[in-house]
């Protein structure tokens, strides 16, 4: 993944693009912000057509809505209804040469139940566009115009006719310098007196082939708004995981790891347990990319598509690690950077009050 001295760095030389770039969009170490301008998309049927889905982006690219009905975002903002889907695009428009883009979400919108991708985060090398942004609300929310509402990274792409070689008569790809850790080297990045990655707490996590398994604090966050405020810091009443608990649907609850993390030299990337998810349970809304030098707990903002019964100490989440490519001058210093055990909310309201 590219470091933002090397995203800059690939923009000097026309490798990357990005036209209407925020100020102050290259903030963080290995990421820029994307934002949403003032125009959204939704359907006004109850059922949907999947065969529809090219139809449905040109009308978004092309702002010629026909199946789609048009919103506009307004400065007293715009209420997402639970059970809808919204169609927008990126105000900035990308272009890569021999770089793959990948576009998440953003923690602080996650914590409030709102994704903004569902499935296709990864995009194609040389690629060229804006980018689609499919929101989701759990519950009904309140957004406003032109805000930072998710994160693009970079990978490099390998040019497989470069890096091709004959051995034994099979094909080889090449070596690979940088990419995901296994879950070896992992390990070997956890020992020494100043390793690459900490974990405070090892008793309870399980080491994949490559990546960590951790597991969910006894204490959880429910928002008691019946409208969540981005703008806003939304009241949340904290319940203790006892025996167990029952989750419900058109809820998001907050929950954290019992582990306190911190990674150097490295990009950890959370994301769900398979067994997990066969069960409905998303434990965040399309933000789990991290940033190296992150230190601290891991947020989840959790989500069952059914009544679903979870217990504490459950394996909830796991961790993967990316090697770096570039220069790095600076880590990680935002809004979730070292929150006590206390602070489970989201912090969007932060984010807009220094910029918005």
């Amino acid at each position: 993944m590219l470091t933002n001295n090397e995203i800059k760095k690939q923009m000097h030389l026309g490798n990357i693009v990005i036209n209407n770039l925020r100020p102050n969009a290259l903030n963080k170490p290995n990421s820029c912000d994307i934002s949403i301008g003032n125009i959204l998309y939704s359907y006004d049927y109850a059922e949907l057509d999947s065969r529809n889905g090219i139809l449905l982006l040109n009308e978004v690219m092309n702002d010629k809505p026909a199946i789609l009905r048009k919103h506009q975002i307004n400065e007293e903002g715009f209420l997402l209804e639970p059970h809808k889907v919204y169609l927008a695009k990126t105000v900035e428009e990308i272009e890569t040469h021999n770089f793959v883009p990948v576009m998440t979400g953003k923690v602080s919108m996650s914590l409030l139940g709102v994704s903004v991708e569902l499935n296709n985060n990864y995009k194609k090398s040389n690629y060229k566009g804006n980018l689609l942004l499919t929101i989701v609300a759990t519950k009904p929310t309140i957004i406003y115009p032109d805000i930072p509402i998710g994160n693009l990274y970079f990978f490099p792409s390998l040019d497989i006719s470069k890096d091709t070689n004959l051995i034994n008569n099979s094909i080889n790809y090449g070596t690979y310098q940088e990419g995901m850790l296994s879950g070896d080297e992992i390990k070997k990045r956890m020992k020494g007196n100043n390793p690459d990655i900490y974990i405070d707490n090892t008793d309870k996590i399980v080491i994949n082939p490559n990546s960590v398994n951790l597991t969910l604090n006894k204490e959880i966050g429910i928002y008691s708004d019946p409208i969540l405020n981005i703008k806003k810091e939304n009241n949340i009443e904290k319940v203790i995981i006892e025996d167990g608990m029952w989750l419900s649907p058109d809820e998001v609850y907050l929950g954290r790891t019992n582990e306190w993390t911190e990674t150097h030299n490295l990009v950890p990337m959370m994301s769900g347990r398979s067994s997990l998810g066969r069960n409905g349970l998303h434990v965040h809304c399309s933000a789990g990319m991290g940033s190296v030098g992150y230190k601290g707990y891991w947020h989840l903002g959790i989500r069952p598509v059914k009544p679903i019964w979870i217990v504490k100490d459950l394996k909830c989440c796991q961790i993967c690690y990316y090697t770096l490519e570039g220069e790095l001058t600076e880590l990680y210093n935002g809004n979730m950077q070292e929150l006590p055990t206390e602070k489970i909310g989201s912090k969007m309201h932060k984010i807009l009050s220094k910029t918005y």
